[in-house]
């Protein structure tokens, strides 16, 4: 019997963690499964999602009991979008070039943003 995938590889991990990072206390699977977008996968289908998400570090189990387990995200969005960017430049084969490229995308906002966040900040007398 083959079964009919409803979901991209991954889509269904990615939707779990944005569900994980958009609340403040950890989530039930049951929760979970009842919050993700559109069909609603097997609660089995959430744990092993769920699973392989905090083997890759991404989530943390939180048990209150043996029956009563919770799970929330490890990082917040911010954190792993920046995570994801230094890993991006670690495995490029020419960081250089991979940095233009990515300021080359940059809105106006986003690189005065950058550029005061790098700037050396003056610290006690000005002069």
């Amino acid at each position: 019997m083959t079964t009919v995938r409803t979901r991209e590889s991954g889509q269904l991990e990615a939707e779990i963690l944005r569900i994980l990072r958009t609340q403040e206390a950890p989530l039930s699977a049951r929760e979970i499964r009842a919050a993700v977008v559109g069909r609603q996968p097997a609660y089995t289908t959430v744990m092993t999602a769920l699973g392989r998400l905090e083997k890759k570090g991404e989530v943390v189990r939180a048990a209150e009991s043996p029956r009563k387990v919770r799970f929330r995200a490890a990082h917040s969005g911010d954190e792993h979008a920046s995570r994801t960017m230094l890993s991006a430049l670690e495995e490029s084969g020419d960081r250089e070039a991979a940095l233009l490229r990515f300021a080359g995308h940059l809105t106006d906002e986003d690189a005065e943003l950058l550029r005061e966040a790098i700037r050396p900040r003056r610290r006690g007398k000005a002069g």
